[in-house]
């Protein structure tokens, strides 16, 4: 090889490698800030769900305790209504102007919205508007939410190195388990140190409150951020200027849409009985305190918290559909097992039983938020997750902690949860069974039908 030819590949090495270092700082700098992000937006989003049976109380008194909380799930459940019109807002948000924008957009709308919740006025002092103005309230969140998912793992999914994107983009759930953890632990704080009658009258607002600064420093890290160089790059092309990504997707994905509602379904079925519905069926249906129930999701949560990154980790080797399989499998195992632990009265069995549950949930989130943003190419990647999401968190997640209220009262069984998780990982069985992994459709996309 000629000398010259040597020296000058030797002298681009460190031209090469800089560049290299930078692309790799600026993915993890990326990635924090859309996963800080999400952990704003899921302490804002959930803390609803961990205060439930106090709110059932301050905005919707009655003799029947059932009653309230069934009202207290109804307006948890109308944030869900929604999310479907924020995911086609905020996703062509992000399939046109920008991930970045549309991030920033949905943090800045969730943590105002959490924020007024802790400031409303209960029933008491207000009458009927104070239920009507948290629907309001609510509903702003939810329409939030509908946005943030998609952007934020479509966006990971642009940065991440091809090889660990099951990996990076687990990050996105754990660190949201951590945002619910956060908000358990502050439900519980408050519920274990106050008392009753402090609780009802301003002890609930303090979760609610804590979303301000939490909001502010996720945005100022959203703020801080470039726009993925996938998005970019292709942003100028005639085929993204052109495109009307909602109108595309319906007309042109309809079966990778139907698999990622389904999908997402399951997820949320999983999510909202397994870490939201649970506080209050341990308080309400099996006697446990307010701040013991607090405390065992807690515990919970933080487990799924560390295994969903090994998940992730697995599903850099076994792919996002093996994993996805595997979680399916083990929620119609280990679901009636896991209810059966938590129903023995005793806390410590409690953990055990809702942590084992934790395994099958750890699993599908990795699986599917790694798996969602492949279906899609990038000019409609965010409105397909985004919405899809959506359409499957309105049926799983809005409609199965109450769905499971009401089953218990009517019915009187109280492994109705588990029989619903069970249903859920026998329908997504059958769904990824359909799901394989066609020719790359680009060199950054692989389609799936």
């Amino acid at each position: 090889m000629n000398n010259n030819n040597v020296m000058a590949e030797t002298a681009m090495l460190p031209a090469e490698e800089t560049e290299q270092t930078r692309k790799a700082k600026k993915a993890k700098k990326a990635t924090r800030a859309a996963v800080f992000g999400t952990f704003v937006e899921y302490y804002d989003f959930s803390v609803y769900g961990y205060v439930a049976a106090t709110l059932a109380m301050v905005f919707f008194p009655a003799d029947d305790a059932t009653t309230g909380l069934l009202n207290t799930f109804l307006v948890f459940g109308s944030a869900f209504l929604v999310r479907p019109l924020g995911a086609i807002a905020f996703g062509w948000l992000g399939d046109k102007v920008g991930r970045r924008a549309s991030l920033i957009a949905s943090i800045t709308l969730m943590g105002a919205a959490a924020t007024l919740i802790g400031l409303l006025p209960g029933y008491a002092t207000i009458g009927v508007w104070a239920p009507i103005l948290l629907v309001a309230l609510r509903m702003l969140q939810g329409f939030s939410a509908g946005g943030e998912i998609g952007g934020a793992a479509s966006y990971i999914r642009e940065w991440a190195p091809a090889s660990r994107r099951a990996l990076y983009i687990s990050f996105l759930p754990s660190i949201a388990q951590f945002g619910k953890g956060l908000a358990a632990a502050i439900a519980g704080l408050a519920a274990a140190t106050l008392t009753d009658p402090e609780m009802l009258d301003w002890g609930w607002r303090i979760p609610f409150l804590l979303a301000l600064p939490l909001g502010i420093i996720g945005l100022y890290m959203r703020l801080s951020i470039e726009d993925s160089p996938e998005f970019e790059s292709k942003k100028d092309d005639a085929e993204v200027k052109k495109s009307q990504p909602f109108k595309e997707l319906i007309r042109d994905y309809r079966m990778p849409l139907t698999k990622v509602i389904l999908i997402a379904l399951v997820q949320n079925v999983g999510t909202y009985i397994g870490t939201v519905f649970i506080a209050a069926y341990f308080s309400s249906i099996l006697g446990f305190s307010k701040g013991q129930a607090s405390t065992i999701v807690l515990i919970a949560v933080i487990l799924a918290a560390f295994l969903i990154p090994l998940a992730g980790q697995l599903g850099s080797y076994k792919g996002g559909r093996a994993i996805l399989r595997y979680s399916y499998i083990a929620y119609a195992v280990v679901s009636i097992p896991s209810f059966m632990l938590m129903q023995q009265g005793s806390v410590n069995l409690a953990i055990a039983g809702l942590a084992l549950g934790m395994i099958p949930y750890a699993l599908c989130q990795a699986g599917t938020y790694s798996v969602m943003p492949e279906f899609f190419p990038m000019h409609i990647r965010h409105t397909g997750v985004a919405f899809g999401h959506s359409v499957g968190a309105v049926i799983g997640g809005g409609a199965g902690p109450f769905l499971a209220t009401w089953l218990i009262g009517a019915t009187g069984n109280q492994f109705t949860p588990a029989f619903i998780l069970c249903a859920a990982g026998v329908m997504g069985l059958i769904v990824i069974s359909t799901v394989r992994k066609n020719a790359p459709a680009d060199s950054t996309c692989h389609q799936f039908s």
